[in-house]
């Protein structure tokens, strides 16, 4: 997902050749960044993306999809990576299976954005999805959680997925069809232009993330869908390509907020009280964002990481939260488990997780809006601390726990080891088995070789690819494996 500019870190060196030991300049500096070259393809959109109804577009797959019950506690959100999965089938436990309630959003981690998806099929091979079972098994992984009160969103892009040449050619109608027939809440546009945030401010990409919005909102209406971001953490705060001169956090601010002058404005790896924030030229990218679709936004899971030595992380809420009174999206303030790829410059703690939960809960503004914390990713752990770990911390303090009780108790949750009960593609719970093997069912793909299946008292596996209503003893796909006299 993740990964800071590499491109920041050549700036520097560059500015350090041409500039000497100087490290202050006069202008942003200019990266020069080659756009893919696709542009949003207009033939691709069913929705009018001008339409002001923030619920979107009349789709006549609607009524099939209800209503998103009301969440009633702080967002406490983890990115899952699909391809860190263990292989399972109906009814087993695994590291997704397993998450536990005080996690109440997970991103599945990352989908392609010009994925290829047939609704009905459930074939997720053409999704860009790693996790290492077919799609009717991740129906009930993702049913698993909703079971838990837990928001599956589907997170599309990341670092590696916008840097193919055809990656703007976006299908938002088969991206709809693949959220209905897993059970996603929605989807996160985690959007990385060319792998980093680097040129994700200039004027074309800005149109991009816009247009994301729009196409997508106008098919996936606010009160069934969730449409999030994970955009820069230093994105709404006012930088010299994109900036909000009434924003409290505007450039011209910049020296009154963090009390510091400009000798370390271009100098990201300082330790400063956040003067280097302003910056980047990712600084400020989400301002137009948010000023042209701000209120077809739900969520905001900006990454306040990989932004350098300033160790003012409260900055960055602040500026969403500036805009997030306005527009009525939710925030989630983005933490990392150390270490962070990019230095590491700064390293969140439990102690500081706390302190950045506490600030987010006694917001002036923010106060009972539900805000949060998110964390790349969950699976991360080392010594006595881990991103369960983190995240518990700021769930107790979210959820009012002072700050010492939520750090003693840090490592005091366990995971929720699943044992069945979700839901598969057939509608039904874990599906039947026999002989310890899932049933057969006529309407799934099995798109893995050597997916073993019961039908009519024998084992079959599938030698390759097997579509829908390619029948067990009636296909050449399948072979047989054993006999099961289990009734």
């Amino acid at each position: 997902m993740k990964y800071v500019s590499k491109l920041f870190v050549i700036l520097f060196i560059t500015l350090a050749v041409s500039c000497g030991d100087d490290d202050t300049i006069t202008n942003p500096p200019d990266d020069n960044i080659e756009n893919p070259d696709n542009p949003d393809d207009p033939n691709n959109q069913d929705p009018d993306p001008d339409d002001p109804d923030d619920g979107g577009g009349d789709d006549p797959d609607d009524g099939e999809v209800p209503d998103l019950d009301p969440m009633t506690s702080p967002v406490v959100l983890a990115y899952f990576p699909s391809w860190s999965e263990n292989y399972v089938t109906s009814e087993q436990n695994s590291k997704l299976r397993e998450i536990p309630s005080y996690v109440n959003y997970v991103f599945l981690s990352f989908a392609k954005p010009n994925l290829t998806y047939v609704k009905g099929s459930y074939d997720i091979s053409q999704t860009g999805i790693e996790v290492p079972y077919d799609g009717c098994t991740l129906v009930e992984s993702v049913d698993a959680l909703k079971n838990k009160g837990i928001r599956v969103i589907l997170s599309i892009g990341g670092e590696t997925y916008w840097n193919a040449p055809d990656t703007y050619n976006i299908n938002y109608q088969q991206i709809k069809d693949l959220v209905d027939d897993m059970g996603f809440a929605g989807i996160d546009w985690d959007y990385e232009p060319d792998g980093s945030f680097a040129g994700i401010g200039n004027p074309e990409n800005v149109q991009h993330f816009i247009d994301f919005f729009n196409n997508s909102r106008a098919i996936m209406p606010k009160e069934k869908y969730i449409l999030a971001c994970a955009p820069a953490g230093v994105g709404a705060i006012g930088g010299q390509l994109n900036n909000d001169p009434s924003s409290p956090y505007s450039y011209e601010n910049r020296n009154t907020i963090t009390g510091e002058n400009d000798t370390n404005l271009y100098n990201g790896s300082a330790s400063t009280n956040g003067i280097n924030l302003y910056g980047f030229t990712s600084t400020g990218h989400m301002i137009p964002v948010i000023e042209a679709v701000g209120n077809k936004i739900d969520l905001i899971a900006y990454q306040g990481y990989n932004t350098g030595g300033s160790q003012n992380r409260t900055i960055m809420y602040d500026a969403y939260a500036h805009y997030a009174k306005t527009y009525g999206f939710k925030i989630a303030a983005g933490t990392h488990f150390p270490n962070e790829p990019w230095g590491p410059y700064y390293t969140y703690t439990h102690e500081n997780v706390a302190d950045l939960a506490d600030h987010i809960t006694n917001h002036p503004d923010r106060q009972g809006e539900l805000d949060g914390v998110m964390i790349w990713q969950l699976l991360l752990s080392s010594g006595s601390s881990s991103s369960y770990s983190y995240l518990n911390v700021a769930s107790r303090v979210l959820n009012g726990s002072s700050k010492s009780s939520a750090i003693s108790n840090a490592n005091n949750y366990d995971l929720a080891t699943y044992s069945g009960g979700g839901k598969d593609c057939s509608g039904e719970e874990g599906g039947g088995k026999h002989c310890g093997i899932p049933d057969y069912k006529e309407n799934q793909t099995y798109a893995n070789p050597n997916t073993k299946v019961y039908h009519e008292g024998k084992i079959w596996q599938n030698k390759w690819y097997a579509n829908p209503g390619e029948i067990p003893g009636q296909n050449e796909v399948w072979e047989f494996v054993e006999n099961c006299d289990e009734e």
